[in-house]
């Protein structure tokens, strides 16, 4: 006996059953597509931009001064505080005065001593007492020649022997020696007076200089500020020693307000910036920023740059001056600048996150006719604050996607939602707050 029912012997609903099963298992499967993502658009902004050259430099001081002692003594008392401000002329060291006081009081005294010389050689009566012998000896000589010529005359007569007239003309003769050695010693005398002068004169020159030379000597012991600036630690405490053979560099003072930033150009970048300044430094904005803040905050003015190339590097110095009141800028301190070399007007400008990479290069994704998504290669210029200027297949009515672009890709149709001011500032705050939670992450974890 069969173990299976016959078909007509099964239940009706059982066998409807069985039929829709098997209609079921012949149809096929039906795909539904998922609908199209929704990306954020916004047209490519269009303004008028400077083009920057944009480089590293180094601030350096525009003056530092070196505080030295100028003499030998033992270090007597400071009037700074370490890594302060100081005013020009304000006093900042002193050096033990009380040898250069007393070397300026010796020539005070020596000083004097020369004016009492000077006096003494002025009033000297040598060259009288010259005069006086002079005509005593020339009275004589005139009586000798006299009684020598009238003895003359006598011995002719035989009134006066031979010997009586050549006593006679030896005493003349005499007298013409001493008259001779007379007038030699007034010339002497004058000479005399006339050297005494002027050695008293110098002697008393001299002593005047002394008196300077202790004077300036005794100045260096105190030490002012040459200039107003920021002053390093002191090399020396008091009680040492200092300018022991050397002059003993003590601190070093420097000026902080304004500040140089120099910059080093290649030939061609060089080229850009002398044609933009028409070759007149002084007048191009140079604009610096430090590593702590964002973009370009100082501004200053080239003032300098070498006047030759260097031909080794082919490079070339410059140097920008900036004004410091608040010192935030620090000598040594590594800082980014950017010089204007070119204005772009109508420049196209795109938030800068719209822009994506690949082995090409930077593109857009830009939507196109029924919002298909299109690819557009561009190059990348200045950037201006949050945008960057784009070149290439790029139009000022374009729909470019600034917010989906993991979401969209070449040919894609999307659902294109046009930016809103809204979401801008909606953006913003989300942005603040994220900084915000970021740093207090930093802060607890002591960062």
């Amino acid at each position: 006996m069969s173990r299976f029912l016959p078909v007509r012997f099964l239940p009706s609903g059982l066998l409807l059953g069985l039929a829709a099963l098997v209609a079921g298992c012949t149809e096929g499967n039906q795909y539904f597509e998922p609908p199209p993502p929704e990306v954020i658009v916004a047209a490519p902004e269009q303004q008028d931009v400077t083009r920057y050259l944009e480089v590293t430099g180094t601030a350096q001081p525009v003056v530092s001064v070196d505080i030295r002692a100028r003499v030998r003594g033992f270090l007597e008392e400071r009037h700074f505080t370490e890594g302060a401000l100081v005013e020009q002329g304000q006093l900042l060291l002193v050096i033990d005065e009380e040898p250069f006081q007393l070397q300026l009081e010796q020539a005070k005294a020596n000083f004097e001593e020369a004016q009492t010389e000077l006096k003494k050689a002025e009033q000297s009566r040598g060259r009288e007492l010259a005069k006086a012998k002079l005509a005593l000896d020339e009275a004589v000589l005139l009586q000798a020649d006299s009684n020598a010529k009238r003895l003359r005359r006598l011995v002719s007569g035989k009134t006066v022997t031979e010997d009586e007239y050549e006593r006679a003309e030896a005493s003349r003769r005499q007298a013409v020696a001493q008259v001779e050695s007379s007038k030699a010693a007034l010339l002497q005398a004058q000479a005399d007076f006339e050297t005494n002068i002027l050695a008293a004169r110098a002697a008393l020159a001299a002593a005047r200089t002394a008196i300077r030379n202790a004077e300036i000597e005794l100045g260096y012991c105190r030490m002012t500020a040459p200039i107003s600036g920021r002053i390093t630690e002191a090399n020396y405490d008091v009680g040492n020693l200092v300018g022991d053979n050397q002059a003993s560099l003590l601190a070093t003072i420097v000026q902080v307000d304004p500040i140089y930033a120099y910059m080093t150009l290649s030939e061609s970048d060089f080229l850009k910036y002398h044609r933009a300044s028409g070759g007149q430094d002084g007048t191009t904005v140079v604009e610096l920023g430090l590593e702590s803040e964002d973009g370009y905050p100082h501004s200053g003015v080239i003032d300098y740059h070498d006047p030759q190339i260097d031909s080794g590097t082919g490079t070339i110095q410059l140097r920008g001056r900036f004004d410091n009141a608040d010192g935030a800028i620090l000598p040594g301190t590594f800082a980014r600048l950017r010089l204007p070399v070119e204005q772009q007007p109508d420049a196209l400008l795109v938030p800068e996150r719209a822009l994506a990479t690949d082995q090409s290069g930077q593109y857009l994704l830009v939507v196109g006719a029924e919002d298909l998504v299109e690819y557009r290669p561009v190059k990348v210029g200045t950037r201006v604050g949050e945008m960057r200027v784009v070149e290439g297949s790029i139009a000022p009515g374009d729909r470019v996607v600034v917010e989906g672009l993991l979401r969209a890709r070449p040919d894609m149709k999307v659902v294109p939602k046009q930016r809103t001011a809204a979401a801008d500032s909606q953006e913003a705050q989300t942005a603040a707050r994220e900084t915000v939670i970021q740093e207090a992450s930093h802060v607890r974890r002591g960062e």
